[in-house]
């Protein structure tokens, strides 16, 4: 090519090139030297990598990344790998450190949910929930007081009000419960006392327990199942159906709304969700529309009830001693299993199978018509080669205690004990549970001479004032009897009562003076307990008439009520434990304590309209009021 020339394309270059005799020195300064332009060099600084030497022989690096590579793309703000798993949105910092975001205890990047800040654990029964370090929602147990974090919990003292009871304490759902030297089914230090379990039979409540006056009451079930819930009918819930307004649980507990067209598509009708409907199947009833409009009823059960529990395959009881696991069969037959020699209803070990009697000496050991493993033996259990007297054959052990006397495995004549009621091998032993036939007494059991014998029922002295005076209103009363059908009072002649068949009796002295008996009957079942108490009826002369009126502690207004009362303290004297029972005893409102002259609501308006007894308790005295409801 033509230097001088004009080209469309190519390059041009001009060079002058002075040869001379001196020697070529690299970027070093040395003679004919490796440090060219391009090859690597060190331009001491720690910061870069793949140092060279450019045209001008200045050694120049490339800066290393956050990751060590020269040049590299790992510069700061971009993402990284922290190797922490608690962390998002890894990266990068100026400084190179690779810094993720912590997760919150809720799982948030970076949230407020951090520990030591509050949140809900669910629990009820605690207050003041924090995140732990540990990112758990924990709270400060709630005591029986309602304070948080508090010292009156389950098993601290208490005072139940209730004079006759000893140790009170609080239970586990913080109701103050003492407990009886006879407990509340009358068996002498027994352990149904008050906040244990028992069974009220009705099947609709749970959680059953004895209250602090020895009745058993269960919580009702909601319609979630839970006993006490909140989920009850007549309280929102959601159906599931988007077209209905207004869900509620029913009477039944099925959560159900209304539609603006009925089932039958009648703008504004009458069949509604939760109304009769008829599915056509004979073997269902209480047919009704779903939340959805579907027509379905409820099984009818082998005992004939729709919507029952004893279906096919459900427990029964065929009646028979011989046989478990009763179950009901596809026809509705109460069925079971006859029981095996081990015990097992269904099982393999039967009369004739093979078993081991555990004696080497025996061979074809099977179970007899007694159900003995027994084996036979070369010489009897008599010595006798080839004799009838083997394991399992009857024979006399010479106890006239025992029954079905049989030869045992190892040639040991054995009965079965004779039990109080004569049957062999019967469960009627001493210590047992018996009906002594006098229903004066309770815990009846067998004794070690087989007498069937009970603990006394006791009643306890008429409390009251034993002077009265003519023409006065007086109270008396007697300890609530655990169980008692009845109280009948005998009164003196010429006084007069509206509440002689309560335990609790306000009657008015008659005009006759002198010592008379004031009486009361407690039937408990066919039993009567009697007490009496003699009382001196002084001449009223109106000075001393108001000497024998007790100091009034409280006042209770209004009353009559439809329910509410106010309890009024006459001044402050100490406090006072305040229990409402019915006439027979039975507690209606649990001992609450008063104290000070504060004015208290005592609210009855779940009890039904009558007669009850407010009883106040204070340094072992007591002072009885009737307080009386009316709708």
């Amino acid at each position: 090519m033509d230097a001088c020339a004009s080209y469309a394309y190519g390059e041009t270059e001009d060079y002058a090139v002075v040869i001379n005799n001196n020697t070529p020195q690299d970027c070093m300064g040395m003679n004919n030297g490796p440090a060219l332009p391009g090859t690597s060099c060190n331009d001491a600084n720690a910061d870069t990598g793949n140092d060279t030497w450019n045209a001008n022989c200045s050694c120049l690096g490339q800066l290393l990344d956050c990751a060590g590579t020269p040049g590299g793309t790992a510069v700061a703000g971009t993402p990284c790998d922290d190797g922490n798993a608690n962390t998002a949105g890894d990266a990068y910092d100026n400084s190179c450190a690779c810094v993720g975001v912590a997760y919150d205890c809720q799982g948030f990047p970076g949230g407020n949910a951090q520990p030591g800040t509050a949140c809900d654990d669910g629990n009820a029964a605690t207050g003041d929930d924090t995140w732990s370090a540990n990112c758990i929602c924990d709270g400060l147990l709630i005591d029986c007081m309602g304070n948080v974090g508090g010292s009156t919990l389950p098993g601290t003292a208490c005072d139940d009000g209730n004079p006759l009871s000893g140790g009170d304490a609080y239970d586990a759902n913080c109701q103050c419960i003492g407990s009886f030297p006879v407990d509340c089914a009358g068996v002498p230090n027994g352990p149904a006392q008050p906040g244990n379990p028992c069974d009220d039979g009705d099947s609709s409540t749970g959680n059953d327990a004895y209250s602090a006056n020895c009745v058993c009451v269960g919580e009702a079930y909601d319609c979630a199942g839970n006993p006490g819930g909140d989920q009850l009918p007549g309280t929102t819930c959601d159906d599931g159906n988007p077209e209905s307004i207004n869900d509620v649980f029913t009477a039944n507990c099925a959560c159900l709304g209304e539609l603006s067209s009925d089932c039958a598509g009648v703008p504004g009708g009458s069949a509604q969700p939760g109304t009769a409907c008829d599915d056509g199947d004979t073997f269902t009833g209480n047919d009704m529309y779903n939340a959805f409009c579907e027509c379905i009823g409820e099984l009818i059960d082998c005992e004939g009830v729709a919507g029952g529990f004893e279906l096919p395959g459900a427990p029964c009881n065929d009646g028979e001693p011989d046989t478990g696991n009763d179950l009901y069969t596809l026809g509705c037959t109460c069925e079971g299993q006859p029981y095996d020699c081990e015990g097992t209803p269904g099982g393999t070990s039967i009369i004739g199978s093979t078993c081991d009697d555990g004696s080497v000496q025996t061979s074809n050991d099977v179970y007899t018509a007694n159900c003995v493993c027994a084996g036979t033996l070369p010489s009897d259990c008599e010595g006798v080669v080839g004799g009838p007297a083997q394991p399992g054959t009857s024979c006399d052990d010479g106890d006239e205690n025992t029954g079905n006397d049989v030869f045992s495995a190892n040639c040991a004549c054995a009965g079965e004990l004779i039990d109080c009621e004569g049957t062999i091998g019967g469960a009627a032993l001493p210590g047992s549970a018996c009906d002594d036939g006098d229903d004066c007494t309770v815990s009846d059991v067998f004794d070690g001479s087989c007498t069937c014998a009970g603990t006394i029922l006791q009643i306890s002295m008429i409390a009251g004032d034993a002077l009265v005076y003519t023409g006065t209103t007086n109270t008396y009363s007697i300890n609530p009897v655990p169980g008692a059908t009845g109280y009948s009072w005998t009164l003196p002649n010429g006084w007069s009562s509206n509440s002689t068949t309560d335990f609790v009796l306000i009657a008015q002295a008659g005009t006759s003076v002198g010592a008379v008996s004031l009486c009361v009957d407690v039937q408990v079942g066919n039993c009567v307990l009697n007490t009496c108490l003699p009382v001196n009826v002084e001449l009223s002369t109106g000075m001393n008439a108001g000497a024998n009126t007790s100091e009034r502690w409280f006042t209770v207004l209004p009353n009559p009520s439809n329910g509410l009362f106010q309890f009024i303290p006459a001044g402050d004297q100490g406090a006072m434990n305040v229990t409402v029972y019915d006439a027979t005893g039975r507690t209606v409102k649990a001992a609450f304590q008063v104290a000070g002259k504060r004015t208290v609501t005592i609210d009855l308006d779940q009890v039904d309209a009558g007669t009850y007894y407010l009883m106040a308790t204070r340094d072992e005295e007591q002072r009885i009021v009737p307080v009386v409801v009316v709708r």
